[in-house]
C-alpha cells in the first residue's frame, strides 16, 4: 500500500512530538493501540506496543521525562545523546504507523527520525525564546509544552 497524505501528516506530526518529549510519542501511540489494537500489527515486531504492560511502562517513562525536563540539570534536547534518543523514538513511531497501514516501515522510520530531530530543534529554540522574552520561567514553559505534546498527540491518534 502507498503512502497517503493522512499517513504522512500523522507520522510527521507525531514523530515531531518525540522531538519535544522522547517518550511521550511512543507512550501515546501505545496507549492508542492498547485501546484499539490493529490486526495488521499482530504478527509483527510492533505487536508489543499494543500490550497493557508496554503502554503502562511507556507512560511511566514519559511522566518521568516530563518531571526531569524541568530540572536545571536536564541536558539540552539538541545535544547528541538527546537527538539520538529522540530520533530512535521518532523512528519507532513512524515505523509502527506505516506498518499499521501496510506501508514500508523503513520509510516510516526514516520520516520519523527526520521529523523528531526537526521537532527537537524547533521546540528547543521556541521554548528558549519564550523563556527569554516573557516573564514566565523556563519550567512553566516546559509544563505548557508537556500539555501541548499530550493534547496534540491524543488528537492525532483519535
Amino acid at each position: 500500500m502507498g503512502i497517503t497524505t493522512s499517513l504522512l501528516k500523522r507520522t510527521v506530526a507525531l514523530s515531531a512530538l518525540a522531538g519535544a518529549r522522547t517518550m511521550a510519542a511512543p507512550a501515546l501511540l501505545s496507549h492508542s493501540l492498547k485501546k484499539r489494537p490493529s490486526r495488521r500489527l499482530s504478527h509483527t515486531r510492533f505487536t508489543t506496543l499494543q500490550s497493557s504492560r508496554t503502554a503502562t511502562l511507556l507512560a511511566v517513562l514519559a511522566a518521568g521525562e516530563m518531571v526531569g525536563d524541568k530540572l536545571p540539570s536536564a541536558p539540552a534536547r539538541i545535544q547528541t545523546a538527546g537527538l539520538v534518543g529522540r530520533g530512535l523514538s521518532g523512528a519507532l513511531v513512524g515505523a509502527t504507523l506505516f506498518a499499521r497501514q501496510r506501508s514500508n516501515p523503513w520509510r516510516g522510520a526514516t520520516i520519523g527520525v527526520l521529523s523528531a530531530i526537526a521537532g527537537a530543534y524547533a521546540t528547543y529554540h521556541t521554548r528558549k525564546q519564550l523563556a527569554e522574552s516573557t516573564l514566565l520561567p523556563d519550567p512553566v514553559w516546559g509544563g505548557i509544552e508537556d500539555l501541548l505534546v499530550v493534547k496534540v498527540g491524543q488528537r492525532l491518534l483519535s
